[in-house]
């Protein structure tokens, strides 16, 4: 009987419904640093027209880089070129100086989400502008990249 339940309890359990990476594209920075009037460009990729996507972007560092947090402006482009923009102040380090996403070594990666539930329609393109105060060329950057994750 016990067997069976565990059987029951295994089975239902694999058959949930689990988010499903579609589509991840990094782009290195550049060593020079990523200048202020250089956007990076993103064309995501989905596997299901119809579905519905979680929309994450995530940044990869070390341990040069030299602020506690990142400011980027985002702008995800619809199919009919209509423009979402959003402001995206990403925290990279605490108050302490402690770098808050995960990694070994000297490179870290922190994650954020642009969008929980957007369909392919809405997110043709992301484009991604530096937007730090001041800082016309930033440094300590490795890669950044855009994931799309079916809901």
């Amino acid at each position: 009987m016990i067997i069976y339940i565990a059987a029951v309890v295994f089975i239902a359990t694999a058959c949930q419904h689990k988010p499903v990476m579609a589509h991840a594209d990094f782009k290195h920075m550049p060593s020079q640093g990523w200048q202020r009037t250089l956007p990076l460009c993103f064309m995501p990729e989905y596997d299901d027209s119809t579905g519905r996507y979680e929309l994450l972007l995530a940044v990869r560092h070390d341990n040069t880089y030299p602020y506690r947090n990142l400011s980027l402006v985002v702008d995800i482009i619809a199919a009919d070129s209509t423009i979402h923009r959003q402001a995206v102040d990403v925290t990279m380090a605490d108050e302490y100086g402690n770098w808050t996403g995960g990694g070994f070594g000297t490179l870290y990666q922190k994650q954020v989400t642009l969008s929980r539930d957007i369909a392919p329609a809405a997110a043709h393109s992301v484009v991604v502008w530096q937007a730090m105060e001041g800082c016309d060329t930033l440094q300590g950057l490795v890669d950044m990249g855009i994931t799309a994750v079916r809901r």
